[in-house]
């Protein structure tokens, strides 16, 4: 191999591996974005057994 072919076997790898990174940032930013809506959903959750619990207290 000369060094044309080795620098294009480089910047082919460095381009399959770009796509392969911004391919899992996607589905990262997915994840979080999914945990997220978790963690504000069980947030409201505490917050109403909260209220009704105090609630109760009150009564």
């Amino acid at each position: 191999m000369d060094i044309f072919d080795t620098l294009e076997d480089r910047v082919e790898q460095l381009l399959a591996r770009k796509k392969a990174l911004e391919e899992e940032n996607a589905a990262l930013r997915a994840e979080a974005s999914r945990l997220a809506e978790e963690k504000k959903a069980v947030a409201q959750r505490i917050d109403s057994l909260l209220e009704k619990l105090q609630t109760e207290l009150d009564s």
